[in-house]
Formats: structure tokens, C-alpha cells, sequence
């Protein structure tokens, strides 16, 4: 499978800067279809996608929308404040000499303890992990 794939749930994407890990989608559509925000969040979604999409490394600048992660070298979160709070965490990758911001995994930040289901500390190691599988298949 390769390891960029372009954006197709909830809605495409055709933008040429943007892709996905391949468990991305499936993880997306399991908390949207769940929680009933898929119609609110494909909107959301489509213009942050496109922020990103336009601005690249510079998206971090809208601050409500994106933010750098501490402590974490290669880590970004995209942000959506509703009642679900989600939150999807990326890098930005080379490939064939290509920059790249790949999504690698969406989670809902309900709890801010340490290692809740729910966490930035639970989700961050399955991003890198994600990372390290997609840098391996580049």
C-alpha cells in the first residue's frame, strides 16, 4: 500500500500537499460516524485542509486552528473546539524530494490526564509510530 495517499473521507481533498497514513480515514470515519459530527466537521475540515494546503509550515501562525506540539520534534495538531474536540496529529515528511504534511491520526481530546484514552500523552505515541511506518515505506 502506499504509504501517501490522498485525502477521500469525509469528502476529497485534491490538494497536492496534503496526505494521509493509511489508517487515518478509517480511525476519522470511526469517530465521526459515531459521535453524528460528520456533516459540522467536513466543513471544518475542508478549510483547514486548505490552510494547510496554501500555507504549508507556516499554518501554525493561525493558532486556533494548528499548533506545534511541545516536546515533540516532528509532531503538529490541527484542532476543531466543539463538543467532540478533535484533533488530528501530523508531520510534515520528504518524499522524492517533495515536501509533505501527512495525517496520521485523529483522536477526541476529552481528558487532559496523562495517558487517558482520550490524551495528547496517548495519542502522540501512536503518530510517531505511524510516522516511523510511513518513513520506512518512503
Amino acid at each position: 500500500m502506499s504509504p501517501l495517499a490522498k485525502i477521500h473521507y469525509p469528502e476529497a481533498f485534491n490538494g497536492e500537499y496534503i496526505r494521509v497514513h493509511w489508517d487515518f480515514e478509517k480511525d476519522l470515519k470511526d469517530i465521526l460516524e459515531k459521535s453524528g459530527l460528520k456533516d459540522n466537521f467536513t466543513s471544518k475540515f475542508k478549510q483547514r485542509l486548505k490552510h494547510l494546503n496554501d500555507r504549508k509550515r507556516e499554518c501554525v501562525r493561525k493558532r486556533d486552528w494548528f499548533e506545534k506540539l511541545k516536546k515533540e520534534k516532528d509532531l503538529y495538531s490541527i484542532k476543531f473546539k466543539d463538543e467532540k474536540n478533535v484533533r488530528i496529529l501530523f508531520a510534515f515528511i520528504a518524499y522524492e524530494g517533495i515536501e509533505y504534511a501527512i495525517l496520521l491520526y485523529p483522536f477526541q481530546e476529552k481528558d487532559d490526564k496523562n495517558k487517558s484514552q482520550y490524551s495528547y500523552d496517548t495519542a502522540k505515541p501512536i503518530a510517531q509510530g505511524r510516522l516511523k511506518e510511513v518513513l520506512n515505506d518512503v
